[in-house]
């Protein structure tokens, strides 16, 4: 069994690491490359080939993870500079042809292998395939050379938005309509004002409950211009040179290059699917915006920093819903232990809390067990704000599981990165439901993750196509809106035995489409933009494009002079041309929980099938096949449909 990750790293060693690994996989790329064909097997050249990457990714997956979470400055900036300086080794490994040719001579061989032991041949084949080789030399250069450049664009713009600092001053009248604990944590001026970040914990809060329209409007303006000044240039620079990476290799887009290794498999797919999305979706959306705009005096449009705090009050006027109320049946630490029960219980799993090196004093650590007590992966919870933390959720593989060559198993770990409320003198951290629904969000890419016993890790399941990586995730918020589920993580922090009462747990569930046709408008607006940037065949304005996306798709527009396409960060890099995916997700989510709702959501051996069916394989087959295996037959978009009251 392998040891749980350590995180001590000084700049100085992440600084070394680099170098000395690189220099260690070069002389093992040597060997390779040197070998006559005729003794090329699969054990000395594919093996080797891979061994070679698993040493290298042991030596900085944790290094770069410390980018985005460290506490240290320095180290941040060490991180930085390692990702950019690996990932611009990368384009050069993955566009070398002796490796391509070593590997080719031994595919050329024909030999029967094992399913697993061909799907690594064939992936590795085809990366490099997709990278450039088989291009002509002056081709292939400028590919790699563009690749480069795009590296650097996208670690900056990710850089520059985790270290937003701005806030913005208002008067205790402004803070009208805000709960004590929120108040009670701002910082105060010296002229007796109130500082409001940026950051999610305060933002969302702010916007939802404030009455003063005039400090909603002046945060949602500062919002919605963070990183203005560099990030536009930086994703309009990373635009262009996917254009052109995209032509070079033969592509019509980038998104068509990208989607060509995705279950959509084109543009087309894409746009066809978010159409018909839109379609399906618009007449309760604009019913669901008739609804908010009664509640306002004037009967004007919905503006942008309207939007949040009108269906706050939507919600209590229809339903009697008031969230800060139910955010006291919700503590932390009452919701993880009735989460973890949850899941042990329906997938065979013992989530213990564990004495494991971490990176900051606030990070807990957790065992994955099986049934037998045996430890089968290690997970994290880095739960609140601090400075140059990423400033979103997201969960991050922090070690990828595979086989060893000595038998054993090199355990996975992943880290859930949220940024709670912290505790408020006496008050615990107490959860909203949406952030309730992140956490659920968040586990379920750990289970994801570190369910799976791959025997590569190239097909692991951080390596699955990224049209499915949302799938498992979307599936466990389903379980956040059965009745059993909310009473087992409830219990107000005043009185623990006290649940949530069964009146609020209706009226939760029976709101929860009250505004779902706007939500996922919004989100097909937000994959739209993101296809209509990677699809367009010169230079565009992206700041006129998103403004008029967002207004035509999800009814309600964005503010003159925001920039928000700054600050979306899935777009550099790992969501360009893929933010559709949670849509896509979403539907697919919906199909697989309708197997939960016939047989009980808390069925183990649905449950089970699950695990066996979706989770374990990883990427060791076709995501489609592994979901039909799973539903018995192909996916549908009725589940979905009829789950946000669309059908």
């Amino acid at each position: 069994m392998s040891k749980a990750p350590e995180f001590s790293c000084t700049p100085e060693q992440i600084r070394n690491i680099a170098d000395v690994a690189i220099n260690e996989l070069e002389k093992e790329i040597n060997n390779i490359v040197g070998m006559p064909s005729p003794q090329r097997s699969f054990k000395n050249t594919v093996l080797a080939f891979e061994a070679a990457l698993d040493r290298l990714a042991d030596e900085t997956e944790i290094p770069q993870f410390l980018s985005i979470v460290s506490a240290d400055a320095e180290v941040r900036k060490a991180g930085e500079e390692l990702k950019t300086k690996l990932g611009r080794y990368t384009v050069d490994l993955m566009t070398r042809d002796d490796i391509f040719n070593a590997l080719n001579e031994y595919a050329e061989k024909g030999e029967k292998l094992p399913p697993l032991d061909a799907r690594l041949l064939e992936k590795r084949l085809r990366e490099f395939k997709r990278n450039g080789l088989g291009l002509e030399t002056r081709k292939k250069n400028k590919v790699k050379k563009l690749r480069k450049e795009l590296v650097g664009l996208c670690v900056e713009f990710q850089k520059n938005i985790r270290e937003v600092t701005d806030v913005l001053e208002v008067t205790a009248e402004e803070l009208e309509g805000l709960p004590q604990d929120y108040t009670a944590r701002l910082k105060r001026t010296g002229n007796g004002g109130y500082l409001i970040t940026t950051d999610f914990p305060d933002y969302i809060p702010f916007m939802e409950n404030a009455e003063s329209e005039d400090a909603r409007r002046r945060l949602y303006l500062m919002f919605s211009n963070r990183c203005a000044g560099a990030n536009v240039r930086l994703l309009e620079e990373a635009l262009s040179l996917r254009r052109k990476v995209a032509k070079l290799l033969g592509y019509t887009s980038f998104a068509d290059y990208v989607l060509d290794d995705r279950m959509a498999k084109n543009s087309e797919t894409v746009f066809d699917f978010l159409k018909r999305m839109q379609a399906k979706l618009k007449v309760k959306a604009r019913k669901e915006l008739r609804d908010r705009i009664k509640l306002k005096e004037n009967g004007a449009a919905l503006s942008a920093w309207e939007t949040a705090y009108y269906t706050n009050r939507l919600r209590k006027v229809k339903f009697d819903i008031d969230h800060q109320k139910i955010r006291e049946y919700f503590p932390l630490e009452t919701t993880l232990k009735g989460m973890f029960e949850v899941f042990g219980e329906l997938l065979g799993i013992g989530i213990v809390s564990a004495e494991l090196p971490v990176w900051h004093k606030d990070v807990r650590g957790y065992e994955l067990r099986n049934a037998d007590g045996s430890v089968a992966a290690y997970f994290y919870l880095d739960l609140f704000p601090r400075f140059g933390k990423y400033k979103n959720s997201l969960c991050s593989i922090v070690r990828v599981g595979r086989e060893l060559r000595d038998g054993s198993y090199n355990l996975p770990a992943a880290a859930i990165v949220v940024n709670f409320s912290p505790p408020s003198g006496d008050i615990p951290t107490l959860l909203k439901f949406a952030e309730i629904e992140a956490l659920f969000h968040e586990f379920g890419h750990v289970l994801q993750l570190i369910l799976c016993r791959a025997k590569y890790s190239r097909l692991a399941p951080i390596n699955v196509a990224w049209d499915f990586v949302e799938v498992p995730s979307t599936l466990l918020q389903q379980w956040v809106y059965e009745s059993s589920v909310l009473r087992r993580i409830s219990g107000h922090y005043k009185n623990p035995q006290e649940k949530l009462p069964e009146e609020v747990i209706s009226k939760l569930i029976s709101a929860r489409n009250m505004v779902s046709g706007m939500y996922y408008l919004r989100l097909a607006a937000l994959s739209m933009i993101d296809m209509r940037y990677h699809t367009a065949c010169g230079k565009i304005d992206t700041t006129k494009l998103y403004g008029k996306l967002m207004k035509k798709v999800s009814l309600v527009g964005i503010a003159e002079g925001v920039h928000p396409q700054a600050s979306f960060g899935h777009m550099m890099p790992s969501y360009a041309a893929g933010y559709y995916s949670y849509m896509w997700s979403e539907v697919i989510a919906a199909d697989l929980f309708g197997v939960f709702r016939s047989s009980g959501v808390m069925n183990s051996e649905t449950g089970g099938a699950y695990r066996r069916d979706i989770l374990e394989p990883g990427a060791s087959r076709g995501e489609t096949v592994s979901v039909e295996k799973f539903l018995g037959r192909p996916v549908t978009e009725e589940a979905f449909l009829r789950s946000v009251g669309a059908a």
